[in-house]
């Protein structure tokens, strides 16, 4: 099991994908209830308006500012196993 840093885990088990086979019968995403993360939103139904903004438009920038890290994220740990396994062989 694994506790994701994202506000939600869209599209996580895509990028594990790769980690596991077969990906569809090992890899699951379980999300039973709404949660505060850190004290921030996150879902749409929670919140205050700010700056003019409906809370779920919040949310919804957050989680594309977190994923876009996430990606970047795995592309450096991508890059780092593939570096020091090219020095191995």
């Amino acid at each position: 099991m694994i506790q994701n840093d994202l506000v939600h885990g869209w599209g996580l088990d895509f990028a594990l994908r790769r980690c596991v086979e077969p990906a569809h019968e090992k890899i699951g995403v379980v999300d039973s209830q709404w949660i505060l993360h850190q004290h921030i939103p996150s879902l749409g139904g929670q919140g205050e308006y700010e700056k003019g903004k409906a809370p779920r438009e919040g949310v919804k920038d957050r989680c594309k500012n977190e994923w876009a890290l996430f990606q970047d994220r795995l592309v450096s740990a991508d890059k780092a196993y593939l570096k020091q396994n090219r020095t191995k062989l």
